[in-house]
């Protein structure tokens, strides 16, 4: 197959939509299959050795001219369609399917292009962009009519698509409920099975970074959706009962200085170690993840958030909020252990149960491999390969009538 892919995610921008696309695209043409990206063309000095990646060869890479930035998310930018560049281009690629993973500026590119070509769509929901806290993130306020509208809005979107697929089944269920008009079909995002780096490694990395004792790290950007406030609070609650315990923090956002002074607040400063943002291939080869024996999240946001099942396929157990897409990776005592959320108290005492009780921990970050191991790549590509040739067989179907 031939296959365009339109996000307004993507490098040198890192996020959960940015790897999904980035891992679909290395498995398909690891498959044999030709694959491009259409994305906002980035500016020079976004490109850091943070954001270098190698791109299988047979992935091309097409910058759709006029983005802009957005203030409140660095690196982030987003495409003023224009049209005429990218149906150019998607008209002298010729490909069997196009596949859209955001309804931005860059998703329209590619669903505008492939209705004048007639070619057959693929649209992918991952994002929650009416909820609360995303809306903060992006400095927009959080009226109940502006939350309305980005449903429709997304809605609208997603209804010109000839398939609809979502990462979960939250989000497939949003969808009908807010009006959308096909049944999504649920394929997961999926992973790339992690090398493991030597033990002793890891602990030199540990102790290079003072920990000692019980650890937890959280991974991702440091924004207002991600409740990460919670999560200070919560560990807070943790230092009480075990002083040596460490709070591991990766990722960059325009938080990270409120988060530093609430730490600081707390008293628990020197105990939150803010370890600034990484490479995601050097996340995944240093097994940086491993630095803690816990993941945790406050985030009530998340649709089936790529980091969560990073950390499985380490063998972390998980403690996250009971909200969204979360419960369907986390079954609690059994790969992790669900919260409340916003509570803090409840928060601690999982992270707690996690620090105490050693031997459940261990178990649950047994049962969180094996359930990582449902979502690797191969699996996940099977699936998306049967819907792009869905896309494929109704729209000659459609024009055999």
């Amino acid at each position: 197959m031939r296959i365009c892919m339109f996000t307004d995610s993507f490098l040198p921008y890192c996020s959960g939509v940015t790897f999904s696309v980035l891992n679909q695209a290395s498995e398909l043409v690891r498959r044999g299959h030709d694959v491009c990206v259409f994305r906002p063309k980035p500016r020079k000095r976004d490109f850091d050795e943070n954001t270098s990646v190698d791109l299988p060869d047979k992935v091309e890479i097409f910058d759709v001219p006029f983005s802009l930035g957005v203030s409140k998310v660095p690196k982030l930018r987003v495409t003023l369609p224009s049209f005429l560049s990218s149906l150019w281009r998607v008209r002298k690629w010729d490909p069997d399917v196009v596949h859209m993973s955001t309804e931005w500026g860059c998703g329209w590119e590619g669903l505008v292009a492939s209705k004048l070509l007639r070619k057959p769509t693929v649209g992918t929901f991952h994002t929650f962009f009416a909820d609360p806290g995303y809306l903060k993130s992006f400095g927009l306020p959080s009226f109940q009519w502006i939350q309305k509208f980005m449903w429709w809005y997304s809605v609208s979107f997603y209804n010109a698509c000839r398939f609809v697929t979502s990462p979960s089944k939250s989000v497939k269920d949003a969808l009908v409920a807010h009006g959308i008009r096909f049944d999504p079909i649920i394929i997961p995002n999926g992973i790339e099975r992690p090398r493991r780096v030597d033990a002793d490694d890891i602990m030199a990395k540990r102790q290079k970074v003072g920990i000692h004792g019980p650890s937890f790290v959280y991974c991702g950007r440091i924004s207002p959706e991600k409740s990460l406030d919670v999560l200070i609070g919560a560990f807070a609650l943790v230092q009480k009962r075990r002083r040596r315990a460490k709070l591991v923090i990766i990722g960059d956002g325009p938080l990270k200085k409120n988060l530093e002074a609430q730490a600081t607040k707390l008293g628990i400063r020197e105990n939150v170690v803010f370890y600034g943002h990484v490479s995601h291939e050097r996340l995944i080869d240093e097994n940086l993840l491993l630095l803690a024996d816990t993941f945790v999240t406050a985030s009530k946001t998340e649709n089936q958030p790529m980091s969560i099942l990073e950390a499985m396929s380490f063998g972390l157990p998980i403690v996250g909020a009971n909200s969204k897409g979360i419960p369907e990776l986390v079954e609690d005592r059994v790969n992790g252990m669900l919260f409340e959320p916003d509570n803090e108290q409840a928060m601690a005492d999982c992270m707690l149960h996690m620090a105490n009780k050693r031997r459940k921990r261990r178990r649950m970050g047994h049962g969180a491999l094996m359930f990582a191991a449902e979502y690797q790549m191969p699996q996940v590509v099977d699936q998306l390969e049967k819907v792009y040739q869905q896309a494929i067989d109704q729209c000659k179907n459609r024009r055999g009538k």
